[in-house]
């Protein structure tokens, strides 16, 4: 009775949608953005997202604000097409796909912030999204879904996500408080000034979660974890533009972050620390007065600790370190030909110096050389073809060329179709090279492969949007992917597992996205997903992977009215895999449901007061699969609320 209802909902909210306002939505307009704004991430260069063929999601600073999420991966999980994996425990990582894949570039203001060792609980993935910057520094996220590989290199494979930060050209700061359930204390401030040609934004922030809870899919209770489940995130930014001439700009920066507490487990609990600082500076010039170029270095480091799991008597039974040190240079020049042509042409190097100790000892180096050539050309007009080629050469993979090719029909100034097409090269990280893990007679060993081959392959979209009025928008895509070598882990032995190439994997999907203003004051928002992953183990045939909710529902009501803003979010996952297939595998249910409730009012137009609700009917579910004995291994946490409040000046 409880699936039919839940699917009674779904169908409802749907066809409401279609029936109060006729068609789905382009996902750019679900966030605020029309086809007649500008996205910078697709092409390298500022495009009209109308002239540009590729799926594309932009989450504006409004946008932010009004739904008053916490961080990046709140973001995310209402971007469709985007799924975060969040254990929801304590100081565990929280990693994103997209497209159904966690090889995922994340960018800031274009920066590459990707590590090259890979996450520990989340192997393809690259970013921890708890280290990303603060909420009120972004002006803006770009979310482009499908391989970006022959634009970015090799961990674009999914797709990228680029958070463009608020600029210092105007003066402008916030202080933000904000408590809540289970101990929840969330503190922030953020200024920017200019004086003269020198600019500058510094900002600051405290989160902190004093337990955890959650409710038991077993027993149907709300509980506690038994183990201690605090944790608090730290992090400082500060940044100086200094205006060098009418053409030339150089920038500074520093980011730092610091994430540590407890991540509470069935057998006992971890404690863990992580660090990261970051060092920047960009020289950005502009030629002819309308050709951008720049040269930036990054200095990005990451310190983990990880204390293992405790024993009954409070001593940690295992102790890992991880430390990398990457060193960047980017450098890249757009290149006008004539009115209906441009080239973007680049370079980049980087490399990762990775130390581990504990169970798992390495200290290796990897390193990446790549040019690459990028051309956008109106043939005809009202069609665009965007072609790309790019040259790595990587020490621990060799060399390879890609290429990415895409077709653009504009039809007006509100609707487009899109064809793209991209190749892949994905070389191995750190860990699937050289990790090692002893983890028990539960879960037995983990080791890396020094013979592995980079992942290559293809993927396509095929996609249309439209602003059909000023009130309705409309979007629909089609994606498939296709990767040989793709690297997973393969039980070679028993309680033995290795890092292998297994022969074939492939993705693909659809995604269907609706936007309706139903009066000046009411807006209606939903979007549907398919994706479906397989893989060809040695051969075997191509098996589903069991760690996907193929089905994803989004539903959201914004209501605005003077002083008074609310938002409703609805969030349905459906066709999650009930059978084991491997130790501590499965979903306990095959489809959850979740609802988000957010209440702003603003007494003057400078403060904001607001509550949240999360889980707000106190679901017993999942994002990352994992159950045994009739509860999950990583629940969500259970209703909570958090109050604050914001001033502007």
């Amino acid at each position: 009775m409880k699936k039919i209802s839940k699917g009674m909902l779904m169908t409802a909210l749907i066809c409401g949608a279609v029936y109060l306002g006729g068609s789905p939505v382009y996902a750019s307009e679900l966030q605020e953005f029309s086809l007649d704004e500008y996205v910078v991430t697709a092409a390298r260069t500022e495009t009209k997202l109308v002239d540009t063929p590729a799926n594309i999601t932009v989450v504006d600073a409004q946008t932010i604000e009004d739904r008053h999420y916490q961080d990046v991966s709140e973001v995310l999980k209402d971007v469709p097409g985007a799924t975060v994996l969040d254990t929801g425990v304590g100081t565990f990582e929280k990693a994103i796909k997209l497209n159904g894949d966690e090889r995922v570039l994340v960018l800031i203001d274009g920066r590459r912030v990707s590590t090259d060792m890979g996450l520990t609980n989340s192997a393809r993935a690259s970013v921890d999204m708890n280290q990303l910057p603060d909420i009120n520094l972004i002006e803006r996220i770009e979310v482009l879904k499908g391989a970006g590989g022959a634009l970015y290199g090799s961990d674009a494979v999914g797709g990228v996500i680029n958070i463009i930060t608020k600029k210092t050209d105007v003066a402008y700061g916030n202080v933000y408080v904000g408590v809540g359930s289970n101990g929840t204390k969330d503190y922030s401030a953020m200024y920017s000034g200019k004086e003269g040609k020198t600019g500058f934004i510094v900002s600051a922030s405290q989160y902190s979660q004093d337990y955890y809870k959650y409710k038991d899919k077993k027993s149907g209770s709300t509980k506690r974890w038994d183990y201690p489940s605090d944790y608090e995130n730290n992090k400082i930014t500060f940044r100086l533009d200094q205006e060098l001439s009418d053409v030339s700009n150089l920038t500074i920066g520093y980011d730092y972050s610091k994430y540590d507490g407890m991540s509470p487990s069935s057998s006992g609990y971890n404690s863990q620390e992580k660090e990261t600082q970051n060092i920047y500076a960009k020289y950005d010039w502009t030629l002819n007065d309308e050709d951008n170029g720049y040269i930036q270095y990054y200095h990005n480091e990451l310190d983990y600790t990880n204390l293992g799991i405790y024993d009954i008597y409070g001593s940690p039974l295992t102790v890992g370190y991880i430390s990398e040190k990457t060193n960047g240079v980017d450098i890249q020049q757009e290149l006008t030909i004539n009115d209906s042509n441009k080239l973007v042409i680049g370079a980049n190097w980087r490399k990762a110096d990775v130390k581990t100790k504990g169970d798992n000892n390495y200290d290796e180096s990897i390193d990446n050389v790549s040019f690459f050539v990028t051309d956008t050309w109106e043939f005809i007009p009202t069609w665009t073809l965007n072609t790309g080629v790019r040259y790595d050469n990587h020490n621990k993979a060799g060399n390879e060329i890609t290429m990415s090719a895409g077709l653009n029909k504009k039809f007006n100034d509100a609707s487009h179709a899109y064809f793209n097409w991209s190749q892949v090269f994905k070389a191995p990280n750190a860990d699937d090279l050289y990790y090692y893990s002893d983890m028990g007679a539960w879960y037995g060993i983990y080791k890396g492969n020094q013979n592995l081959k980079p992942e290559t392959g293809d993927t396509w979209t095929l996609g249309y949007a439209s602003d059909i009025t000023e009130k309705t928008s409309f979007g629909i895509n089609y994606f498939e992917s296709n990767l040989d070598d793709a690297i997973n882990y393969l039980e070679v032995a028993p309680l033995l597992h290795e890092a292998n190439n297994v022969d074939k994997q492939k993705k693909r999907g659809m995604e269907l996205t609706l936007s309706h203003k139903l009066n000046n004051n009411t807006k209606l928002q939903a979007s549907y997903t398919y994706i479906k992953v397989e893989n060809n183990d040695k051969g075997l045939g191509y098996k589903r992977d069991h760690k996907y909710m193929p089905n994803n529902y989004r539903v959201g009501i914004n209501y605005n009215e003077n002083k008074f803003d609310a938002n409703l979010w609805l969030r349905y996952g459906s066709g999650g895999d009930t059978i084991d297939r491997g130790y501590n595998t499965a979903y306990l249910e095959s489809n959850f449901i979740t609802v988000d409730l957010s209440l702003t009012y603003k007494p003057v137009e400078n403060i904001s007061i607001f509550a949240k609700a999360y889980n707000l009917f106190n679901e017993a579910y999942a994002d990352f699969a994992g159950a045994y004995n009739g509860s999950y291994n990583y629940p969500a946490q259970s209703r909570r609320f958090i109050v604050g409040a914001e001033y502007k000046f």
